[in-house]
């Protein structure tokens, strides 16, 4: 298994190193294609082993894709998933930039909040549960944007359906989302940034929602807890956001406050969900950090440099009462909190590797219970 698993790791770090230049171009210049893709190799365990909590290794969340430019002004992008034995779209879109600073995007892409836009685990190994929870993700849409170096401001709407279940049980009715968020940065510079952001975002509902927090680790499919709103009751939700990004030198803090308000239907108690998370990291080997004016995030640090991260998470469900098969159901209030400790290596652009340790504490009326887990990341993108 251990060879099987480092020959497959060779095979996949010698085809992204082959793969990390491939670009396309037409004589005249007015098309170019570019292959991109990632895959992440897996392996945590729990400490101590117990409960049926185990240790697992997988190649978790590989993708492919193209990303076009054509006509100067146009971009496309088409990109597949394969996670947890399915293959599924993720993003499908087409873009068109006004000018160097507005743009217009439509297609299936990220909806304006939250910290999703950069994809799974963004600076840790997997996403601060408040934000796994209460962000959405990716969903069919038009946005338009505006990005410059005091102001980023990205609003849009959205179906609330999922692009690879168009039909659904609703079927025509797909639900609506309507979103914006705005940032000030009164300092951008090479080496400084002060970020202070805000969003909203109104869903109309159409579809079944099962809002799940878990361990935050992704080698196993055992979910310590899973929390399952009632929402095919629900009317509509709405969700705010509040974020900080501080950024000089070597040092990176990051803070954000998430709330969701779910909106139910006769007499059915309304559904309250309250997190937010903070989480900072320090360069032991490196001159800066990185910081994305287009995405309004920070980014991965410089080849070549180790990163060492620390992150409190934490996210409150109030109690309610939930429609089940049996009837009405009154469910207790519910919280996790979780502190993770990082390290990321960069080896170069196209190669990097993760080392989190978290631990969990869940909260289920009068039951709590706290987990361990020990994870670390081989990630090959091009």
């Amino acid at each position: 298994m251990k060879k099987t698993l480092i020959s497959l790791a060779a095979l996949v770090l010698a085809a992204t190193s082959a793969m990390a230049q491939v670009v396309v171009k037409t004589n005249s210049g007015d098309l170019s294609l570019r292959l991109i893709g990632r895959t992440n190799l897996d392996y945590g365990r729990y400490i101590p082993h117990s409960d049926g909590l185990d240790y697992g290794v997988k190649m978790n969340d590989t993708r492919l894709g193209v990303i076009a430019s054509f006509d100067k002004n146009w971009m496309a992008k088409a990109e597949i998933c394969y996670a947890n034995k399915a293959i599924s779209f993720r993003d499908l879109w087409i873009g068109y930039s006004i000018n160097d600073k507005m743009s217009l995007t439509g297609g299936n892409h990220f909806q304006p909040f939250g910290a999703k836009i950069l994809g799974l685990g963004y600076k840790f190994i997997e996403d601060a549960q408040a934000d796994y929870a209460i962000c959405p993700s990716r969903k069919i849409g038009v946005s338009y944007d505006f990005t410059s170096n005091p102001f980023k401001a990205t609003a849009g709407i959205y179906s609330d359906a999922n692009i690879d279940n168009l039909g659904g049980a609703n079927g025509t009715n797909q639900g609506y989302s309507a979103c914006a968020k705005f940032i000030v940065r009164p300092i951008c510079g090479d080496s400084s940034v002060f970020h202070i952001g805000a969003a909203g975002m109104y869903t109309d509902v159409a579809n079944d929602y099962a809002f799940s927090v878990n361990q935050p680790e992704t080698f196993t499919s055992r979910n310590i807890m899973k929390y399952t709103a009632p929402v095919s009751q629900a009317i509509n939700i709405n969700r705010g956001e509040a974020e900080i990004i501080y950024i000089y030198k070597r040092f990176y803090f990051e803070t954000h406050a998430l709330t969701a308000f779910v909106n139910m239907m006769d007499e059915i108690d309304n559904v309250q969900m309250n997190g937010g998370y903070a989480q900072a990291s320090f360069l032991l080997i490196g001159k800066k950090q990185n910081y994305n004016k287009k995405t309004g995030l920070a980014a991965n640090a410089s080849p070549k440099n180790l990163e060492v991260l620390a992150r409190v998470d934490y996210l409150a469900i109030d109690e309610f009462d939930a429609i089940t098969e049996n009837g009405v159901v009154a469910t207790p209030e519910q919280t996790v909190k979780d502190f993770t400790l990082g390290l990321n290596y960069f080896f170069n652009k196209n190669v990097n590797l993760r080392l989190n340790y978290s631990v969990a504490k869940v909260e289920v009326g009068e039951t709590e219970f706290t987990n361990n887990a020990i994870q670390t990341r081989l990630q090959f993108a091009f």
